[in-house]
């Protein structure tokens, strides 16, 4: 593999962990916020409601970029077709907290 290749790879490498933090971001702030939804508080339900919208869209940006990224490593994978089965995987994760934030964005 050339050195620029090798390059490039690193790069793509280090902005996937960059997301995959992002991703782990959101889940928490998610979590926190289905926790907050639990108080008998009304002001505490809305803020949770709202954490929640924000974890789901992080959790969101994180998988769709994942996708992205990982799309572009399938030239140097070893198995075409187990990169092309995480690219799907990152983009149903994507797909299912965008309905997330929709749905919860409609209530």
């Amino acid at each position: 593999m050339r050195p620029k290749m090798r390059s490039q790879q690193r790069k793509i490498q280090e902005q996937l962990a960059a997301f995959a933090w992002l991703q782990a971001w959101g889940t928490n702030v998610a979590a926190i916020g289905q926790t907050k939804v639990l108080s008998s508080r009304k002001k505490q339900q809305q803020e949770g409601e709202k954490l929640q919208l924000i974890g789901n869209a992080m959790q969101a940006i994180a998988n769709a970029a994942q996708a992205e990224l990982t799309a572009r490593l399938r030239s140097s994978a070893s198995s075409k077709e187990v990169n092309d089965m995480m690219v799907a995987g990152n983009l149903l994760q994507s797909l299912g907290n965008s309905l997330e934030v929709i749905a919860g964005d409609g209530s």
